[in-house]
C-alpha cells in the first residue's frame, strides 16, 4: 500500500494571516555563502551509512545560528539512538549503523526530541543503548515549528532559504566517478547511468558565475551547458582545499530530487522553556501524506488532554503538502468520549492559506481550552488548487516487502469529517483500506503556563472567595462574561462546562465543607 519514498544515504491568526520569523524580501544576489556570513558550523565525519544525521544537524545549526542564537555542536549520536526501533519493535525500523532517513531527523526536530547539544549528553556512547526509547529526553533547547519543503523546480525559493534561514536539507546520488580531480566540484550528467548512492548533505550557498569548466573530469565526458552551482558542506571531514566543503552544478541529475525526498529548510523555531508543551499524538513527525479521500474539503482532527498547567493554545502546526489551499483551525469539544459533531458548539481559532508544503505554523490568539479532553481540527478546502484535501500522517512504511517504520497509532487519537460524519481515523483505514495499523495524523497544538493555576478563582484577581461564586453566577445569568485563562479556573468540578455546581463548589470551598 504504503511505499517508501526515497532514503538520504542509501540507493493564522484569527484574520488569516500566518507569522513566521524574518524573512527578507531583499533581492538574491548572484552569489551567496552562509558559511562565509558566519551561520555554518565546522565538517564534521561521518561515522557510518549515517549522512542524513549529519545533514539534519547541520541544517538545524545553521537556522539557530541565522536567528543569532549561541549554540554548541548538535549530537548526531543523539539522533542516531533515536531513530532506531524501539523496545516494543515501532518506530524506525533500524540500528545505529544503518541508514537513516530525512523524514525521521525533520520528525525528531518537529516534534521536539532534539536537537540536543552534545554539551548536554557528558559520556553519551551509542554503544550503551539498544532501543530508540531508551535515549535521553528532554534536553532540547530548541524546538522546529515550521519546516519548508524544497524541490529542483523552484531554484529561487532553494535560494532564498539558505538566504534567510542559513541552509537547506537535501541529497544527490555520489559517485567518485564524478567528482572532479581536486574533490572540490561535483557533476552527475543525466546520461549517466553508473553506480551511485544517495548521499545527504546541506547546501549553504551558491554561485551563478560559478565555472562549468571546473567540473571537467576524465572520467565523465560532459560538463554542465551553463554556469553555476550550489555551495555543499559535507561530512567527510577536513577532505580538500575548501576545508570539506565542495560545489555542485545546478544541473546535476538527483541534487534536490523527488528521489531523495524531503529537501527542506527550518523556517521556526521556538525556544523551549518549562512554560512551554507541545501537546502531539505522535513524536516521528509525517512519514506520508493522508489524502486517500477523493474530496477538496475534509475535516481532519487530533484529540488531546490539556492539564491545569498547560491549556492556552498559543500555537497550531500541521504538516501538509496542500500549498495554495485554504485552511481553518477548530477546536472542537467532546461528546460522549468522542469530538462533538455538532458544529455549533465548535470555536473557530484561525484561518489561512497554506504558505507552502511542509510543517505550518499558525499564531492562533490565545485560545483557552476550559475541558480537560478536547480536539484541535484542520479542515483543509483545496477547493482552488483542484487537489484533493489531505494531511501529513505518521503512517508505516516498507521496502522491498520488510517495514522501514512502524507507527504507534491507537483509536482515539486522530478523527476523520467527511460530510459532517466523525469516524476514527483507524477504523476509516480498517474499513476503507483493510490496514489496522493505520496512522496518527500530525497535528500538534503548542500550550503555555501564563501563570499560577488557581481552581476557582473565576474573576481572576489571584484568590478564591465569594466574589468568585458570584462571577459564576453572573456568568450563568449572562450579566458578564468570564473569559481566557479564569475559565478553566472557573470550572472548579472538572466536568468541562461551567455551570451552578461550580457556584456550589466554590461556596463549599470557602465554607470548608468537603
Amino acid at each position: 500500500m504504503t511505499v517508501i519514498f526515497c532514503l538520504a544515504g542509501a540507493s493564522v491568526t484569527s484574520t488569516g494571516a500566518v507569522a513566521f520569523n524574518r524573512v527578507s524580501q531583499n533581492p538574491l544576489p548572484s552569489s551567496y555563502s552562509s558559511e562565509a556570513n558566519g551561520y555554518v558550523t565546522p565538517v564534521k565525519s561521518q561515522q557510518t551509512q549515517d549522512c542524513a544525521l549529519y545533514a539534519s544537524m547541520a541544517t538545524f545549526e545553521s537556522a539557530l545560528l541565522r536567528e543569532g542564537y549561541e549554540i554548541g555542536d548538535m549530537s548526531t549520536d543523539h539522533v542516531n539512538v533515536w531513530a532506531t526501533t524501539r523496545s516494543n519493535g515501532k518506530g524506525w525500523i533500524r540500528t545505529t549503523g544503518d541508514t537513516n532517513y530525512g523524514s525521521a531527523t525533520l520528525g525528531y526536530l518537529a516534534s521536539w526530541q532534539g536537537g540536543v547539544q552534545v554539551s548536554d549528553l557528558p559520556g553519551f556512547n551509542v554503544n550503551d543503548y539498544q532501543y530508540g526509547d531508551e535515549v535521553p529526553v528532554g534536553l532540547a533547547r530548541y524546538g522546529v515549528t515550521a519546516a519548508r519543503v524544497l524541490n529542483k523546480n523552484n531554484p529561487a525559493e532553494v535560494k532564498r532559504a539558505i538566504y534567510d534561514h542559513g541552509g537547506v536539507y537535501t541529497a544527490y546520488a555520489h559517485t567518485a566517478v564524478c567528482m572532479n580531480s581536486d574533490s572540490t566540484a561535483y557533476y552527475m550528467p543525466e546520461s549517466f547511468t553508473g553506480w551511485s548512492q544517495g548521499h545527504a548533505i546541506e547546501l549553504v550557498g551558491w554561485d551563478d558565475d560559478y565555472p562549468k569548466e571546473n567540473f571537467s573530469n576524465p572520467r565523465v565526458s560532459e560538463i554542465p551547458s551553463k554556469n553555476g552551482a550550489w555551495l555543499i558542506k559535507g561530512s567527510w571531514g577536513n577532505s580538500n582545499s575548501l576545508g570539506g566543503f565542495y560545489w555542485i552544478s545546478y544541473e546535476d541529475k538527483y541534487i534536490l530530487h523527488s528521489r531523495y525526498q524531503p529537501s527542506y529548510s527550518i523556517e521556526r523555531i521556538e525556544e523551549i522553556n518549562e512554560n512551554k508543551q507541545l501537546i502531539q499524538n505522535e513524536i516521528f513527525g509525517a512519514t506520508y501524506e493522508f489524502g486517500y479521500i477523493n474530496s477538496p474539503v475534509v475535516t481532519y482532527m487530533n484529540h488531546f488532554s490539556f492539564t491545569d498547567e498547560f491549556f492556552m493554545i498559543d500555537k497550531v502546526i500541521f504538516k501538509c503538502d496542500n500549498a495554495g489551499a485554504s485552511y481553518t483551525l477548530y477546536y472542537v469539544p467532546d461528546k460522549n468520549g468522542a469530538p462533538d459533531s455538532d458544529q455549533s458548539n465548535w470555536t473557530r481559532l484561525s484561518r489561512g492559506i497554506v504558505p507552502y508544503n511542509g510543517y505550518i505554523c499558525d499564531d492562533i490568539s490565545d485560545f483557552a481550552v476550559i475541558h480537560s479532553e478536547g480536539s484541535i481540527a484542520v479542515r483543509m478546502d483545496c477547493s482552488d488548487i483542484g487537489k484533493a484535501a489531505s494531511i501529513g500522517v505518521d503512517e508505516w512504511l516498507e521496502s522491498s516487502n520488510s517495514y522501514v517504520f512502524i507507527n504507534e497509532s491507537e483509536r482515539g487519537q486522530s478523527y476523520i469529517m467527511v460530510n459532517n460524519t466523525i469516524e476514527d481515523a483507524l477504523d476509516w483505514y480498517s474499513s476503507n483500506n483493510d490496514d489496522d495499523m493505520g496512522g496518527t495524523f500530525v497535528i500538534k497544538a503548542l500550550a503555555v503556563n501564563n501563570g499560577d493555576f488557581i481552581l476557582g478563582d473565576a474573576n481572576g484577581d489571584g484568590k478564591v472567595d465569594i466574589n468568585d461564586a458570584t462571577a459564576i453566577q453572573r456568568h450563568l445569568a449572562m450579566l458578564q462574561q468570564i473569559t481566557g485563562k479564569s475559565l478553566r479556573e472557573a470550572d472548579y468540578n472538572h466536568s468541562n462546562k461551567i455551570d451552578i455546581d461550580d457556584a456550589t463548589s466554590v461556596q463549599r470551598f470557602i465554607a470548608g465543607i468537603k
